[in-house]
């Protein structure tokens, strides 16, 4: 098993929409009964994820529509797994009273991969309430926003966690800020650990 940080990478409003109903103006494609809109910079982004990380999709949408998105975005047998709402665990949001599908990455230990190098990009923290220090949250794309920068970010912030050898450590909140504070001081970007040690 290769030592290279897993990514496990949501879909739907992380790198892509998909809506019943077209948006102002054409969908990228199709995927059964939804118009799909590729996040900008999505193409790159997968490029720079295939050749520099092990690569997983986890969704908490359907196995049809999952593997329909994944087909139109990925290239055949890229990526080392797909998972789709039937791997979620279903649990009650206590405060609300709903239930929520929630992504256990403790699950793909069984696959061999270890927590400590293991990242979910995700749009929605409440799906890995139990996965702590593993969450990469990037803001949602509505498939609107045609200047939407966050996978060029997220490229950066990635290649300096790949350094990491546990990346459950590093203080994962604010990130773009981070990212971006770097660029501008012209520096790389020093661990910032939730521990407090750099």
């Amino acid at each position: 098993m290769s030592d290279r940080l897993l990514l496990v990478l949501d879909l739907d409003e992380t790198l892509i929409h998909a809506s019943e109903i077209e948006l102002d103006r054409p969908a990228d494609f199709r995927a059964l009964r939804y118009h799909v809109y590729r996040r900008p910079h999505l193409q790159r982004f997968i490029d720079h994820a295939l050749a520099n990380f092990e690569v997983g999709v986890w969704t908490s949408s359907g196995k049809l529509y999952a593997e329909a998105v994944v087909e139109a975005l990925f290239p055949p047998k890229s990526l080392r797994f797909v998972w789709s709402s039937e791997r979620c665990s279903i649990s009650r949001d206590w405060t609300t009273g709903e239930y929520m599908n929630r992504k256990r990455l403790h699950k793909l230990k069984r696959r061999g991969y270890r927590l400590e190098r293991m990242l979910a990009i995700d749009d929605t923290p409440s799906k890995h309430s139990y996965n702590y220090g593993n969450l990469v949250c990037v803001r949602e794309y509505l498939g609107e926003d045609e200047h939407d920068d966050e996978l060029l970010q997220l490229m950066t912030y990635l290649d300096r966690l790949a350094l990491e050898p546990n990346v459950r450590t590093i203080e994962k909140r604010r990130w773009r800020e981070k990212v971006l504070a770097d660029a501008a001081r012209g520096e790389p970007m020093r661990g910032h650990r939730a521990d407090g040690a750099d």
